[in-house]
């Protein structure tokens, strides 16, 4: 078992509040609460799946967040996001099973197994971030649940749909989406965070999770779709994210690159597990009403013969107030012998400030040495958001 040395949040906190910062008036308190609803509607489909398809799938979250100034310059921030979700049944949190071997490990990464497929809730609802925050001069320091730097770094193509994109999808329809290249090893489970103020366009941070157990809406790194589940103790993730504008010729080029590592075990009787390593890369530039966006993701999965790995790209402009983007993505997982490619072209306008409409046509193909899978057909994305409290005061 390895054991990292790490600040603890009040430690991290001394660090901060010695900063260089200049002092000033202290600022008021900012509250604001913001809902948004979020409807994928599927109504023209072929599928060719061993579970059905969902026509509506749809979540609702509640995010709010109060942030106050102090005279030193310090900055003061805690965020909570409470969200409900219907998902397909058969892939709760983003594990599945592709197989029929019902002790089928999982990847400690890809929450994906050689085990039947199975039928959970559709509907669920939890408190996904909860942390707190301070900005000094020396950077910042989160502590809650929350997503580690190798996911809030992440770099990588621009997609029309915020929810049923093509990598690491929100909503999965068909429940054949196994592109991510999101490096979220821990998901929203409770960790300490670092991240240094971006010096000459790089910023560079450490997350550190004692027990990664969040039973989170679209990642649960505990849970298993049959079989034997991982228990990730000691996940330890460091990030760096690059960003230049090059003002003469109007490019914009920003790049993450993540690793973590963590130690895995089971309940099996003879180990399965030994730790789980992961890499990731991923580019976006910019020009103009251009986008292009590209990133890789390779895990280990805790496995010695189970490694997963996933790449995408796409494009994105704008054009007459109308968004247009398509992507690409392919995946395997040795673990479970499964290849997977996808694809999405879609358009979509905003309506109103709180009203935006996306269509696009979508395909997913999964091959795994049982069967073949294929899903294709129009998805239709509604977006709502509206303000509903902001409040500044003392």
């Amino acid at each position: 078992m390895r054991s990292f040395c790490v600040l603890t949040a009040c430690q991290s906190m001394g660090l901060l509040l010695a900063s260089p910062a200049l002092a000033q008036a202290a600022a008021p308190l900012e509250t604001e609460l913001e809902v948004e609803a979020v409807t994928l509607i599927t109504p023209v489909s072929d599928t060719d799946a061993t579970s059905d398809s969902e026509t509506i799938l749809g979540e609702i979250s509640l995010d709010g967040q109060a942030e106050k100034v102090l005279e030193s310059g310090l900055r003061l921030r805690a965020r909570g996001v409470l969200r409900v979700q219907r998902d397909i049944p058969s892939r709760p949190g983003g594990i599945g099973g592709f197989g029929d071997e019902p002790m089928g490990a999982t990847g400690a990464f890809s929450g994906l197994s050689a085990s039947p497929a199975i039928e959970s809730s559709d509907l669920r609802a939890r408190l996904e971030t909860a942390y707190l925050q301070i900005d000094g001069g020396y950077g910042e320091v989160r502590v809650g649940k929350d997503s580690g730097v190798a996911n809030r770094f992440h770099e990588g193509s621009k997609s029309v749909l915020s929810h049923g994109r093509l990598d690491s999808a929100l909503l999965d329809p068909t429940g054949l989406s196994t592109v991510q290249t999101r490096h979220n090893l821990t998901g929203p489970s409770a960790k300490i965070s670092y991240a240094s103020p971006r010096l000459i366009g790089i910023r560079a941070g450490a997350s550190f999770t004692p027990t990664a157990d969040a039973d989170g809406l679209d990642r649960r790194p505990a849970a298993s779709a049959g079989g034997f589940a991982p228990e990730v103790e000691n996940a330890l993730e460091l990030a760096l994210n690059a960003s230049r504008r090059f003002r003469e010729s109007g490019w914009r080029v920003d790049a993450g690159l993540a690793w973590s590592s963590a130690d895995v075990s089971s309940n099996a009787l003879t180990p399965l597990y030994g730790s789980v390593e992961t890499w990731s890369a991923g580019t976006r530039i910019e020009k103009d009403d251009w986008t292009f966006g590209t990133s890789w993701l390779s895990s280990d999965n805790g496995l010695s013969d189970g490694d997963y790995s996933a790449w995408s790209a796409g494009v994105h402009t704008d054009l007459y107030s109308t968004e247009f983007s398509a992507e690409y993505g392919e995946s395997t997982d040795d673990n479970v012998g499964l290849e997977s490619q996808g694809w999405r072209i879609g358009a979509a306008r905003r309506f109103l400030p709180e009203t935006r409409l996306a269509v696009a046509y979508m395909n997913d193909e999964v091959e795994s040495p049982l069967l073949q899978q294929r899903s294709q057909g129009i998805v239709v994305e509604i977006t709502l958001s509206q303000k509903i409290v902001q409040l500044t005061g003392n």
